[in-house]
């Protein structure tokens, strides 16, 4: 209930401003709730989560940026600058759309995660944004990126979260003659054979469902061979191919 009554208050702030001064130039969000911006080279209005909720705030963008891009060149680690885990990053997410402004012309580059605890981590925070904060910011347009596995002969699982689409996880299994047996498939949580991919649904995005879909795609990943986050590439990263969709709070390079 929450979760819903926060997607709520982000759509009805989100409609009340973008009437009164048009859509935004990047939707967004990290761990805690959304990050959407109305950009100029001068001056950001910031749409976040504030200590008592949503709140609107006026930057200067050269200043916020900045700050921004010093968070995320640091990365995610156990250095003394660098945060523990990718929620602490300032957002996860952000999507470009041709709204009013224009969008930075350097963005954060992203870093790869130190270790699987925190690939794993990162991967659940994204979906579990995704989850709160797509319907509220694109409605029914559903989000996706492939995780390419270059120790797989760049194999990939993909991942997908939309409104109507729930969260779904894939694994391209064509590499394997005659396909893995699927005793062996559903032995390791995959559910439904698809033209040499597997597949696993999720209907609901949440806590639980994000946390077990960066289970399930982490542990295929490291057993078709990948021995650290180093092994992966991202490829396809979309929002209904709408759009510019960066991830920079993944934790997987490029």
């Amino acid at each position: 209930m929450a979760s819903t009554q926060c997607t709520d208050a982000a759509r009805e702030v989100l409609e009340a401003v973008v009437e009164r001064i048009g859509p935004p130039t990047l939707y967004g969000g990290g761990a805690y709730g959304p990050s959407i911006r109305w950009r100029t080279k001068g001056r950001t209005l910031l749409l976040d989560q504030g200590v008592e909720g949503l709140q609107l705030s006026a930057h200067r963008t050269a200043r916020l940026e900045q700050d921004e891009l010093a968070r995320f060149g640091r990365g995610v680690g156990d250095g003394p600058d660098q945060v523990s885990y990718a929620s602490s990053l300032p957002y996860l997410w952000q999507l470009y759309r041709s709204g009013l402004g224009s969008p930075p012309e350097v963005v954060p580059a992203g870093y790869v995660a130190p270790d699987w605890e925190r690939l794993e981590e990162a991967l659940e925070s994204l979906l579990r944004a995704w989850g709160e904060q797509l319907p509220a910011q694109v409605g029914g347009d559903a989000a996706a990126f492939n995780i390419v596995n270059r120790a797989d002969d760049d194999r990939a699982v993909g991942l997908l979260c939309g409104r109507t689409e729930g969260l779904v996880v894939l694994v391209d299994d064509r590499g394997v003659p005659g396909g893995t047996p699927p005793e062996e498939m559903e032995g390791r949580g995959w559910e439904v054979p698809l033209m040499g991919w597997w597949e696993t649904n999720f209907a609901k995005p949440g806590w639980e469902s994000a946390a077990a879909a960066a289970r399930l795609a982490v542990a295929e990943l490291r057993f078709r061979g990948a021995r650290s986050p180093q092994d992966l590439g991202l490829d396809d990263v979309s929002c209904a191919d709408r759009g510019v969709l960066t991830l920079p709070g993944l934790g997987i390079g490029r």
